[in-house]
């Protein structure tokens, strides 16, 4: 295998981020800016310097790893594909290493791994869990974890790394970032030409590298409704629901959400994908235990699912499906400030900072349209309990007429 030398980098910025020193960093740049690149080199690099020991590739979909992560690392060493086992996703090195393929559809399908250096592509589009468990691969060995990736929002990539090296929080973390211009090799009028067909924002986290909040936004939460947990909410709420959207291959996902003087609060969270539905419900159950919920808001499109939660002994109730309606509800929450996120639920407020509606939309047709598919398990269970939910209300007495005497005897 050849070995790959700072010279063989096209630009500056490039070789920072190549050669970076602290265990965690993160090159976050614009599209087409060599960021997959850069990856595919630090990762040869890392197979050079750790001889003999196991690293891990990975990506958000099976299909980014397939079509651009490992299509880059093969044509940088194309050497290296008769080693790879692609039914396994693992790469069986001639010096005993195996470098693990893995996609973050699964996190947890990475756990059990020891790894000496991960490179992870596309880590924008990757769930906090994902990072979660990374990090924790190399907890033992000390190896780096490079993410390359283009910023798509406003998630834990912000929150959990961007804002800590910013602040100089976190001496572990080194951070980079480039436009997709500085790559000599970009098409300059195709940038310029951009600048004016996108929305500033739109271009600026697209094409400049920049944190900035995704367009299409289809629930826009003001930080400000981000808040710590509040200590006793269960007890003095006036309701405490759950929604559930079942998965497998897919995450299910699971959301408490408590209401307590005409606010609504989402408090606790889980999601997990490979789980079966008694594995689902146990982890429903502990949840109505400690939030003493009242009343579950399950998907109602598996039949069979909602009848094992009735056997389960939850109080299942009819889920309302309108889409729209319920997109529109919790968005008139959002905006009369009567909505509120704990900031322990990051799994949540990732997901909302990237749930957002197709790009290029008809605008006669906006509100018959549906947000994209992806990564919205938690944002599906939100609407499923807050908009179906609807209070008990007290019965009302109609006062009927006073009946009139009656005497026999008297005819009357």
């Amino acid at each position: 295998m050849k070995e790959i030398k700072q010279q063989f980098i096209p630009f500056f910025q490039q070789r920072k981020a190549y050669s970076f020193e602290t265990q965690f960093g993160v090159a976050v740049a614009g599209v087409q800016s060599g960021k997959t690149l850069i990856g595919a080199y630090w990762a040869i690099k890392k197979i050079q310097e750790c001889s003999g020991k196991n690293g891990i590739i990975v990506a958000p979909t099976y299909k980014i790893l397939q079509q651009a992560t490992l299509k880059k690392f093969f044509e940088i060493v194309p050497e290296l594909r008769s080693f790879y086992k692609e039914h396994k996703g693992e790469i069986n090195l001639p010096d005993g290493s195996t470098i693990f393929i893995r996609s973050a559809d699964n996190p947890l399908g990475i756990e059990g791994i020891t790894a000496h250096w991960i490179w992870l592509d596309e880590g924008g589009m990757c769930s906090q869990l994902t990072w979660t468990v990374l990090r924790s691969r190399v907890s033992m060995t000390g190896g780096q974890i490079l993410i390359t990736t283009t910023p798509y929002n406003m998630g834990w990539l912000y929150t959990d790394f961007y804002k800590p090296w910013k602040d100089q929080r976190d001496p572990s973390l080194s951070f980079f970032t480039w436009k997709s211009i500085d790559n000599p090799y970009f098409n300059k009028e195709f940038y310029e030409a951009e600048k004016h067909r996108l929305p500033p924002e739109e271009f600026t986290r697209r094409y400049e590298g920049e944190f900035k909040k995704m367009t299409g936004l289809v629930w826009d939460l003001p930080e400000s409704q981000i808040i710590a947990p509040i200590p006793g909410l269960a007890q003095k709420a006036e309701a405490r629901i759950m929604g559930i959207d079942w998965g497998f291959t897919n995450p299910a996902a699971i959301i408490v959400c408590l209401k307590y003087d005409g606010n609504w609060y989402i408090t606790d969270e889980w999601k997990l994908s490979q789980k079966l539905t008694g594995e689902i419900l146990q982890i429903a159950q502990n949840k109505f235990k400690e939030w003493k919920i009242s009343k579950l808001y399950p998907d109602p499109a598996e039949p069979d699912r909602l009848e094992e939660t009735r056997r389960f002994g939850l109080p299942v109730y009819e889920t309302n499906k309108d889409v729209t309606g319920g997109i529109s509800y919790i968005r008139e929450l959002i905006y009369q400030k009567k909505f509120w996120v704990f900031n322990t639920c990051k799994e949540t407020l990732d997901e909302m900072s990237m749930y957002h509606y197709p790009e290029q939309r008809q605008p006669d047709k906006e509100s018959k349209e549906e947000p994209e598919k992806f990564n919205d398990h938690l944002m599906d269970a939100l609407r499923y309990a807050i908009y179906s939910y609807q209070p008990i209300q007290p019965q009302q007495f109609i006062a009927t007429q006073p009946l009139k005497p009656y005497y026999p005897e008297l005819g009357i």
